[in-house]
């Protein structure tokens, strides 16, 4: 009778073992290649969002980004709008200013549904390589129905000790990972 908590939930048990096990070894910042500075970069999204995001980055000297209508624009900021926004500028895109990287996210399903991973990827397109990446696995140890009152049990290993910050400060440093 004392086993029977364990027994019910040894799913739960072997699967933070497991997303343990996969955070240490696919969780968190990978570097490849070194990253260069103050070209061109490109974005698979079509949400303002999407475009914003190489920019926190820092040294990126414009956004190729195709909106939701399907229009392309070269972005760049010009200042400040308020404490915390970036002001940006859409101009056409300049066909004499290639783009050097790709900045893509997207979400992965695992075979088991209790498991997913997120991805952050940059993308040398001169050679179609990935040059850094950030992956976020996630967990949910039980379904929601076995829980009282359906009880979330999501986890992640999301920014560990500061890893996901680490992933955008250097960026433009050598590759090591």
């Amino acid at each position: 009778m004392l086993l029977a908590p364990v027994i019910y939930n040894l799913d739960a048990i072997a699967g933070q073992w497991k997303f343990k096990q996969m955070c240490t070894k696919e969780g968190g910042p990978k570097f490849y290649a070194p990253v260069e500075k103050d070209v061109g970069w490109q974005v698979e999204g079509h949400d303002q969002e999407d475009m914003a995001l190489p920019f926190v980055l820092g040294s990126v000297a414009f956004v190729r980004f195709q909106d939701k209508q399907d229009q392309w624009h070269d972005v760049r900021v010009d200042g400040w709008v308020g404490a915390n926004q970036r002001k940006f500028v859409f101009s056409p895109v300049a066909p004499d200013h290639p783009v050097r990287y790709k900045y893509r996210k997207f979400w992965e399903r695992m075979a088991d549904e209790r498991f997913s991973k997120f991805h952050l990827q940059v993308v040398d397109l001169s050679n179609d390589h990935i040059v850094a990446s950030y992956t976020k696995i996630s967990y949910a140890w039980t379904k929601p129905e076995r829980v009282l009152l359906a009880a979330p049990t999501d986890t992640s290993c999301w920014n560990q000790q500061g890893d996901f910050d680490q992933f955008f400060k250097h960026i433009f440093d050598l590759g090591s990972k």
